[in-house]
């Protein structure tokens, strides 16, 4: 069942960083954070009131973990926004695939996980489909998609991006390892970061005012999809390893490539979905590992 979860919110990943690709010129990071935020709670709160003490109970347990949790998200969305200003959906997307890398090599001291040898590869395997997926037409060296990462501004972003989700990620592993439900991660994790961003409606307040028809589309579309991308992250990671719930997340990338070519007329995309498949492949190979 954890697949099915893992598989999820890949999907609803995907179409947040799709609708964040289409307001990331006209809408400021916090501003597009803070109406997501407001958006799950509005939704959420009329349910989560016999949950109060559950909730209190995190916050006053594991006060830093859920700032953390909180912190890192809001960083690592506010870098895939800047990111994408720079560089296609269709390149960025893909890149999230380091998460498992990343997430391994914390989770491995502070959770004290260790998956068996095919889980490894199969996270190797991810890696290297996001390598494939960074190779540009014309370029004939084996480093040349080493070296964009190294001086791409757009891919520098995402490499932290990744980071951040991966930091983000064990935070909320230890949360649900002890025996915190999804909904309570998700909404004290959302409610400490709708309070961290509650002078944005004032501080910005002719920015609102002014996000309207395709803009609103988009931060709507965008806060839906993340809601989605993280609650099924969250049951996902609460049934498996990390770095498989992780990795699982990663075929958002395949579902990016095709949103990008089909809906943002990117260019290169033959490679990109080759890099996608491969991704894919790792994820078979834990799957079955």
């Amino acid at each position: 069942m954890w697949f099915m979860y893992a598989l999820i919110g890949a999907f609803g990943k995907s179409y947040s960083g799709f609708f964040r690709k289409k307001v990331a010129k006209s809408v400021s990071g916090p501003m597009y954070i803070w109406i997501g935020y407001t958006i799950i709670l509005l939704a959420f709160t009329p349910f989560m009131i016999p949950q109060f003490h559950a909730i209190k109970d995190s916050l006053l347990r594991f006060p830093l973990v859920v700032f953390g949790a909180a912190a890192s998200y809001m960083v690592a969305t506010q870098l895939n926004l800047e990111a994408l200003k720079r560089e296609d959906l269709s390149y960025t997307a893909p890149l999230n695939a380091f998460v498992p890398l990343f997430t391994l090599a914390i989770a491995i001291p502070f959770l004290n996980e260790t998956p068996p040898k095919f889980g490894l590869l199969g996270v190797f395997v991810v890696v290297v489909g996001a390598y494939i997926v960074s190779i540009k037409p014309g370029r004939v060296h084996w480093y040349d998609p080493l070296k964009r990462l190294l001086t791409s501004a757009g891919a520098q972003l995402s490499l932290g991006v990744a980071l951040c989700y991966a930091i983000n990620t064990v935070l909320m592993k230890v949360l649900t390892n002890n025996g915190y439900d999804a909904f309570v991660v998700l909404y004290a994790t959302t409610l400490v970061g709708w309070l961290l961003l509650l002078n944005v409606p004032v501080a910005r307040r002719k920015e609102f005012k002014l996000i309207k028809g395709s803009n609103r589309v988009g931060v709507i579309g965008g806060g839906l999809g993340s809601f989605a991308g993280s609650f099924f992250h969250i049951l996902a990671l609460a049934n498996t390893y990390t770095s498989y719930a992780t990795s699982v997340r990663r075929l958002d990338a395949v579902i990016s490539v095709v949103l990008g070519w089909r809906y943002l007329d990117e260019k290169n995309i033959r490679i990109k979905l080759i890099g996608s498949i491969v991704m894919t492949v790792g994820t078979l190979i834990m799957l079955l590992s």
